[in-house]
This record gives C-alpha cells, structure tokens and sequence, in this order.
C-alpha cells in the first residue's frame, strides 16, 4: 500500500481516537492562544520561503535562478507596498537577506510579534515543465491526496535543520504517519485565512492576468504553528519555461507582489470595515544578497511604456550639430559611445510616423526601441506589457 493510502487507512482506522485527541489537545494545548480583542490589522508577518543553504526549486537552465531569490523579491516588494499604503501597520519580515531559518523560526517569530497576519511566500516546481500558474494554501487536511506532494516538499526544509527529529518531535516531512498530528491542530482562523485566501486568489485571476489554480488546503507545517490567520502563496511554477521568465523578471515580481497586496487590502477593509484610498504600490530592488528599499513614488498604473526613435549611435557628442538640435535629440552615453533618442511616445502608432519623418531627414537607419521604467526592452516585450498595464488599470 501507497504511503498515501496507509495514511487514509490509519485515519479511517483511528477515527473514533483521533477525535478524543482533538478534543484534549483543544482543551489543553490552545487554552491561552491568543485572542484577538482589537479589530485592526497592526502587525504583518512576511515570510520570504527557504534562503541560505536551502535554495527551495530552481528554474530550467534557461535561467538557473532559485525560488528562494524570487520569494525574496516578491516578499520585499509587498511589504514595501504594505507599509507605503498603510503606515501603520508593522511590517516584519521573517527574512530580508539570503540567510536559512528553520521552520520553528518562522513561526515563533510571527507568534512573538503577536501578528495579525502571517504570508509566506514560495514558488512551486514540478518534474516536468507544463504545469503553470498560482495558487493560494491555507492550513487543512481537504483533498490531503492532491496536495501532499506539494506539502512534502515544502515541508522537506525541516532535513536541512541539525537535529530536526528532535526539535519536531518525530515529525518526518515524508511519512504519511507524521501527518495525522495536522488532524488535531486547532484551526481557530481558517475562516480568516480562507477569507484572505480568495481576496489574493481573485486578484492573481483578474486584475493580474495569472492563471490561479485556486485556494486549496494542504498540512503546510510553517502555517500550522502559527496563532493567527496565515497564508501560504505559490507564485508560479519555475518550472515552466514562460512563467519562469515572468518570475525573474521585475515588472512579473511587481505584478505578483501588487495583486497580493491588493488581496491584503480589501481583506483589512473588510476586516476593520474601512475602505481607504487608492494609494501608492512602491519598488523594491533586491541587489545579490542585500535589498534596497527606495521610496515609492507612484502606482504601477501609471508607470507606462515609453516608445523612441533611436537616430545613432557616434563616438562623440553631436549635441551642437544643428540638425540634432533641430529634432531636439536626447543624448545618451554608454561605455564612452554616445546614442540618440528622439521622441517620447506611449503610442506606438505615433513613434512608426516619428520614425518615417525622420529617415526622411537623413536618418535612415533609424528604428523604434522601447523603455519601461528607464530600461531597455524589446518592443515586443514593449507591446506585451502594454496591454498588462491596460488590463491592470
């Protein structure tokens, strides 16, 4: 018998037992969790999946990169939302460099910080590279057979931590036996957790253009331990060749951290039965192993794509030729070459005429190139985002 199907026989077989156990373990182990008496959301517990030595999937080598790095990203960009919007609130990250925590760590940080919420972020691999898309976990044993690969593999962090049997009395990530223990668990906010599940699930599936695998359960042991509605977020598969490149990617980390934080929004609205202003989703550049905040300065709705003309590349300046200073080019200089720009489009139908006009000047090598948020792209990718941007707003 299948270790999944020995766990279904142990519980059907102890049913009538585990059912007394969770009554005692209600009664004795959760007689002083915490309470909530206010009704506002004070403290927010972030936690970036896996880091140091625990590099949780990697991507296809394509581009090699490791969840751990993109849960990272996305986890300080949405805290950076958090706190630009909501002042506040006291946004604690379990990590914010590439360092290792245990599991215990993270949860006994976020039950010390007596948060109001607990978000983990990951990335979800499989063995081959067609699955895709997001999903959203809360703590539960409901279709235990359909999630438990994906709780194994989580869970299988706990292997990194030295004397792991110990500290997680017995607790084996891959023993279906192990699992009976979530049975018991008091699951005081699972209609809380599901009720910020379903914001953030409905956000990845409309205003994100993700496709969502929906709210699911499975016996997640970092949202077991936790005394306060708790998420867990599965960004995307690095398994799959495109979402990969979207999750390396920083307009597909802005977007995925954005949706979150509008999922946490209108949850603390309904929540304190407030609704606040539109506000501000700031930028947060993870640089190696250190992040840099910078100050938010306006909502990635109004970021736009910006369309040039490029006329040339020279080795010297031309700023004081007549003709430069006729079509009012921008000067760039890169690696002691000197590139033209003409042109400050969001339309790309205005840049192709811009361009006509000015081989028609003498310029005929000229040709369209694209910038978001003062990078290059290609103009493909220009257009691509173009209508992400149109369906956010």
């Amino acid at each position: 018998m299948s270790k999944l199907g020995n766990l279904y026989h142990i519980f059907s077989r102890n049913a009538i037992a585990l059912l007394l156990l969770a009554a005692l373990f209600l009664c004795t182990s959760f007689t002083d969790d915490k309470k909530k008496t206010n009704s506002k959301i004070r403290t927010i517990v972030i936690d970036p999946g896996h880091g140091g030595k625990d590099s949780g999937t990697m991507g296809t080598k394509r581009f090699k990169i490791y969840e751990k790095h993109v849960a990272l990203a996305v986890s300080l960009k949405l805290g950076d939302y958090i706190k630009n919007a909501f002042p506040e609130v006291d946004v604690v990250y379990t990590r914010n460099s590439d360092v290792f925590l245990e599991l215990n760590e993270r949860t006994e940080l976020a039950n010390n910080a007596n948060a109001d919420l607990f978000i983990s972020i990951h990335c979800d691999g499989f063995t081959n590279s067609s699955p895709s898309g997001a999903s959203v976990f809360v703590m539960g044993m409901s279709k235990l057979k359909a999630n438990m690969d994906i709780a194994i593999r989580e869970n299988s962090a706990i292997y990194m931590e030295d004397n792991y049997q110990q500290k997680y009395e017995g607790f084996d990530p891959k023993s279906a036996e192990s699992y009976i223990v979530f049975s018991l668990m008091q699951n005081t906010h699972l209609n809380q957790s599901l009720k910020i599940a379903e914001e953030v699930e409905k956000e990845f599936s409309t205003k994100a253009n993700r496709k969502s695998r929906g709210v699911k359960q499975a016996p997640f042991y970092v949202i077991s331990r936790t005394n306060m509605p708790s998420i867990l977020i599965e960004c995307g598969f690095l398994t799959n060749f495109k979402e990969e490149e979207y999750l390396h990617s920083e307009i597909g980390q802005e977007y995925i951290a954005s949706a979150i934080f509008r999922g946490f929004r209108t949850y603390k609205e309904n929540f304190e039965g407030t609704t606040s202003k539109k506000v501000s989703e700031g930028h947060v550049v993870v640089k190696g192993q250190r992040a840099e905040t910078l100050t938010p300065k306006k909502e990635i709705t109004t970021d736009k794509v910006v369309f040039k003309v490029q006329i040339g590349t020279y080795l010297k300046s031309m700023l004081n030729d007549a003709l430069f200073k006729e079509i009012n080019a921008e000067q760039q200089v890169i690696n002691g070459t000197f590139k033209y720009y003409v042109g400050d489009e969001t339309n790309k139908s205005s840049v192709d005429k811009l361009k006509n006009q000015l081989k028609e000047k003498g310029f005929k090598g000229a040709f369209v190139v694209a910038f978001y948020k003062g990078k290059r792209i290609s103009t493909k990718e220009a257009l691509d985002l173009q209508t992400k941007i149109n369906n956010y707003e």
